[in-house]
């Protein structure tokens, strides 16, 4: 079940290996006038110096809301948008006189605005730095380990046996039964990644659509040269920043400290048997990681706008896996409707604050979503260090992570935390994922929670109660469902106001693993346009809202990353609608004129139905007109006091229009001649008399009168009623004063 997504949030997102434990401070925006028309009443007082200085804000949009509304809002708010797309806008204040606040307030007010943030600070939180060991004891636990210290020198450390993951037993049924394994590729949002690395640089996710260094956008994705993924702090291609040594060795640049996102990457997939460091958990199969750098500068702060630019890069380039070793107190709504829409597992570090999650939830760990693992962490004596994060009911599983030895830029060093915790989830995934294609997300998170080693320190304080277990999830690993068909959709169309409404029904089959989204793009597209799911309009509640008609192609979306695409012809109503049976009246003193019409609409319906007296077009009812309101049965009718022409105008909801002309007139009937000028009748027998007006367009009324009541009676419509023996007479008589006589015999009994 989705967790509420919130309307103002601002926060600090903080990487979960244990180096600092420092919260940046946080503000939130409150909403006191609309923005959906521009705004007044600034008071000209900047919250900064220049704009330029000011914190970014975080826009997420309604759904549906066109590219037109987005760009008359954000102006008319005072707000300058640096990046935008459907769902997301991220920018500051267009004008030093505007302030931040001010701009905050207007924004969140718009209707067409689910949520404005400020684009919050991430810092990272490691606790050692000490470097060169080569002894893992998480993957294999025999109640020693060895550790060197700085100086170069080693030592043994005593643990518990058998506080691991398993990993051997895990690699062993990997390779001799399962047998070979498609690519998977795990996106690592964090600091960069040292993608020369030894132990990396062969692990590396490389975009086949980009050309190297040539200055182009070749895959057309918005990032120029985006091999190895993309630097969204620094905003460029260059995933890792170095400092070349005069020896020929480098190391990371301290104004980016990109050793955390390489550290978290070798424990995922540094390559084995290459005489190099060490190995990662998923070692035995061509995972790849995707480096995705969203923290920078000596403190490694980061922003939540970065996290979303970088979860839709990873999801539009096929990630199956992404790990975030990272958090914030403050629940982001544009980051929690990122995860929700992707078809990535996402595992996070459940924090390194000692905090109850169930009490103090830490996001993104902490969304309630299928597609989300919260890893809390242990050390090597299987116990829950007092810094670890815990939740009996939001923490999912533990995993070892204290002294962790891996990979840093240029070299390799020790980490602990949650940060590193995540990432042999992450590995684990990884290889639950290469087992066979379509393997569903939410699947391969219960595998790994349901076959966790318990563990009595972890009773209680998270849902397994366990730590990660390589060798238990293989064993398991054929109940993983798996989903390879694409979801199927349906869609009726229908006329709702001045609106044309699609309604889909999506389908996923029964061991599906459920539609996520359906997404649309006027015209007509492929399947490769809509990017995974990230490029194009949302679809909210299966309900499309257009207003014209066209080319419309859909496109849906399941939770395995299945996707079909269909171009819906959406045809708009083009019909006028239909002015009929026109008529008119006049009363017997022939100073009266009523005049009668069906108006109907087989489409979008009536909007607006309107008469003018004279012959008129339909330019001329634009400002001008009286209007008419039909009847249940779609009739109208107005009066006039004197005859002439009136023009009748029907519009429908499209803007479709027909005209109709009635000329009234006064004309006497020179006679009358009746249907029956002499009948016989038995009592209780009836007969309509018909009366024929000449000439045939004279506006006289007819009336009937009978000669004798007891004999026949008779209605002003002209039906006689036999009542008694006898004869009588029925006299026609026009409002001119025209007669005509029809003789009635009563002479039996019925």
């Amino acid at each position: 079940m989705r967790s509420r997504l919130f309307k103002t949030v601002s926060g600090v997102l903080t990487l979960l290996c244990v180096v600092s434990s420092t919260l940046m401070p946080m503000s939130a925006a409150s909403a006191t006038f609309p923005c959906s028309v521009p705004c007044a009443g600034f008071n000209n007082t900047p919250d900064y110096e220049n704009n330029s200085a000011a914190p970014r804000m975080i826009i997420t949009w309604e759904e549906d809301v066109s590219s037109e509304v987005r760009e008359s809002v954000l102006a008319g708010c005072g707000f300058r948008a640096e990046y935008s797309d459907e769902s997301f806008s991220i920018g500051r204040p267009a004008s030093d006189h505007i302030s931040v606040s001010e701009a905050t307030i207007a924004l969140t007010a718009s209707p067409y605005i689910l949520a404005v943030e400020e684009d919050s600070p991430l810092e990272t939180m490691a606790l050692t730095d000490d470097p060169y060991s080569a002894t893992q004891w998480w993957l294999e636990n025999t109640g020693t380990y060895t550790k060197a210290d700085p100086s170069g020198s080693s030592y043994k450390i005593t643990s518990t046996p058998d506080i691991d993951i398993d990993a051997e037993e895990g690699w062993y049924k990997y390779k001799s039964e399962i047998g070979g394994a498609h690519e998977v590729t795990v996106a690592v949002i964090d600091t960069g990644i040292d993608y020369r690395h030894e132990d990396l640089k062969d692990a590396m996710w490389i975009n086949e659509d980009e050309i190297p260094d040539n200055g182009i956008d070749d895959d057309h994705n918005g990032y120029v040269d985006d091999i190895y993924g993309w630097d969204f702090y620094n905003n460029e291609a260059s995933v890792c920043h170095y400092i070349e040594n005069d020896d020929g060795s480098y190391c990371a640049d301290p104004e980016d400290r990109d050793d955390h996102g390489t550290h978290i990457a070798g424990i995922i997939v540094a390559r084995a048997n290459n005489q190099t460091a060490i190995s990662g958990i998923a070692r035995y199969l061509r995972t790849r990681v995707m480096s995705l750098k969203i923290h920078g500068g000596p403190d490694r702060k980061g922003s939540v706008s970065d996290a979303v630019k970088a979860i839709q890069y990873a999801q539009s380039k096929g990630a199956s896996v992404c790990n975030i070793s990272w958090g914030s107190y403050t629940a982001s709504s544009a980051l929690e409707a990122a995860i929700s829409r992707s078809t990535m597992l996402f595992v996070c570090a459940a924090g390194n604050y000692g905090n109850d999650n169930d009490i103090t939830p830490l996001y993104p760990a902490s969304f309630d979503l299928p597609n989300v693992i919260s890893t809390a962490y242990v050390d090597c004596d299987g116990l829950l260090p007092p810094d670890s994060c815990y939740g009996r009911e939001s923490v999912d599983l533990a995993a070892p992570s204290t002294d962790i030895y891996s990979t840093i830029v240029g070299s390799c060093g020790y980490m602990s935390g949650s940060s590193m915790a995540a990432p042999m989830v992450s590995a684990v995934a990884a290889i639950l994922f290469s087992l066979r294609s379509g393997s569903v997300p939410a699947s391969v998170k219960d595998i790994i929670i349901s076959n966790t080693k318990p563990l009595e320190s972890l009773d209680g304080k998270c849902v397994s109660g366990g730590i990660l277990n390589l060798d238990r999830c293989m064993k398991a690993a054929d109940k993983i469902a798996r989903d390879r068909e694409a979801p199927s959709f349906s869609w009726t169309r229908s006329f709702e106001g001045e609106s044309i409404v699609l309604r889909f029904e999506a389908d996923d089959g029964e061991n599906g693993s459920g539609v996520n989204s359906l997404r649309y793009m006027l015209g007509k597209h492929s399947a490769s346009d809509f990017a995974r799911g990230t490029e194009g309009t949302l679809i909210e509640d299966n309900t499309l809202v257009l207003h014209k008609g066209g080319k419309h192609t859909v496109y849906a979306y399941d939770n395995a990353g299945n996707a079909s695409v269909m171009t819906i012809p959406v045809i708009d109503d083009k019909l006028p609608p239909r002015i009929t049976d026109v008529s008119f009246t006049v009363n017997n003193k022939k100073n009266k004129f009523t005049v009668m019409a069906k108006v109907s609409d087989a489409q979008s319906g009536l909007k607006s139905v309107k008469y003018l007296p004279g012959l008129h077009t339909v330019s001329d009812f634009l400002s001008d007109g009286t209007t008419l309101t039909p009847d249940s049965d779609n009739i109208i009718s107005f009066k006039s006091s004197s005859p002439g022409i009136f023009t009748i105008m029907a519009t429908d909801y499209r803007g479709n229009k027909a005209v109709e002309t009635v000329r009234t007139y006064v004309r006497a009937a020179q006679s009358i001649e009746l249907s029956e000028t002499e009948v016989e009748m038995s009592v209780g027998d009836t007969l309509v008399l018909e009366a024929t007006l000449s000439p045939v367009f004279s506006t006289d009324t007819v009336t009937f009168r009978s000669g004798s009541e007891k004999v026949v009676a008779v209605t002003n419509s002209g039906k006689v009623t036999a009542r008694g023996l006898g004869s009588t007479t029925v006299t026609a008589t026009s409002s001119s004063g025209v007669t005509a006589v029809c003789k009635v015999t009563v002479n039996s009994v019925g």
